[in-house]
């Protein structure tokens, strides 16, 4: 049974209703010989199995690994990646320095990546900005579109897309994101009324949730939102999500109680900390403040 596919906002491209986010692949060490051919093996298992969303970083070192991959397969997937920078040269320099790691000449989608917080967004919008230079990337060909990712304030991203013309927005939009920032409430609907690709993440609370197919129905089943990207280090993985994607279903108000109480607790015990399991809420990150303290420089 083929993955069912929605399309990705005004973009016009229809994607799987799951994606594979590779950050797990960036911890696959190369050194292990018995792992040392493991991350191709599952990125070619997933996209034999319809998985043709790949979501990368230059945080994840999962970049060098898809390019071995996209040697032979980048015409069938849809590929998205990130920059961190926020003034238009540094973007530019870090773009090249993912498409030269990822072995191909442009991806599908790149993303403002973590904008948390409004100085960030003021940064990137700038006219020596992030998305200055993202808007010549798209005349180069590099990307054909722009979207912005935030982990923490939905509020911020709302306020963002009222200030720019993304194409897609990458968002936190699990159960435990329902009950502490509300991106179902404070983002959704101007997400809709733009039309834009709303891509989910953080579906499975980054592992925390165990109730796996209530929370994969939970966010797949919101107002708007093209596809969910997962997390997967092992086949059984992938081909558990597949099966899930497959039997896809919204949930019903019965199903809903369960998977609220699981991440209720998970939240009323949890403290703040870098070391918290739900880490992502407390991100207040602000790459263009970093900037000012520490010099880019390109990684080869």
């Amino acid at each position: 049974m083929a993955l069912p596919h929605r399309p990705l906002g005004k973009t016009g491209v229809q994607v799987p209703i799951i994606g594979y986010g590779t950050a797990p692949l960036g911890k696959i060490k190369v050194m292990d010989a018995p792992l040392i051919n493991k991350s191709a093996r599952l990125l070619n298992h997933a996209i034999d199995q319809g998985i043709t969303y790949l979501d990368t970083s230059p945080d994840y070192g999962s970049q060098p690994k898809l390019g071995e991959v996209m040697k032979s397969r980048r015409d069938e997937v849809f590929l998205a990646t990130k920059i961190n920078k926020r003034r238009r040269d540094d973007v530019l320099k870090e773009l090249q320095q993912n498409l030269k790691e990822l072995q191909t000449d442009h991806v599908d989608l790149v993303q403002v990546h973590a904008v948390n917080a409004m100085a960030d967004l003021e940064a990137a919008l700038a006219p020596d900005g992030a998305l200055s230079a993202l808007e010549e990337a798209r005349r180069q060909g590099m990307t054909r579109f722009v979207g912005i990712t935030g982990h923490a304030r939905p509020s911020v991203l709302a306020y963002a897309v009222e200030r720019y013309d993304f194409d897609t927005v990458l968002v936190a939009l699990g159960m435990i994101d329902r009950l502490v920032t509300g991106p179902e409430k404070v983002f959704l609907p101007i997400a809709q009324e733009k039309n834009l690709g709303v891509i989910a993440m953080k579906v499975y609370g980054h592992g925390e949730l165990k109730q796996r197919e209530l929370a994969l129905r939970y966010s797949l089943g919101l107002p708007g939102v093209s596809t969910a990207i997962l997390g997967m280090s092992e086949e059984s993985e992938i081909d558990e999500n597949v099966q899930l994607a497959q039997q896809f279903a919204p949930l019903s108000e019965a199903e809903l109680e369960p998977l609220v109480n699981e991440a209720r607790a998970l939240v009323e015990k949890d403290k703040p900390s870098d070391n918290s399991p739900i880490f992502w809420l407390y991100d207040l990150t602000t790459m263009a403040w970093k900037e000012d303290s520490e010099p880019f420089t390109v990684a080869y």
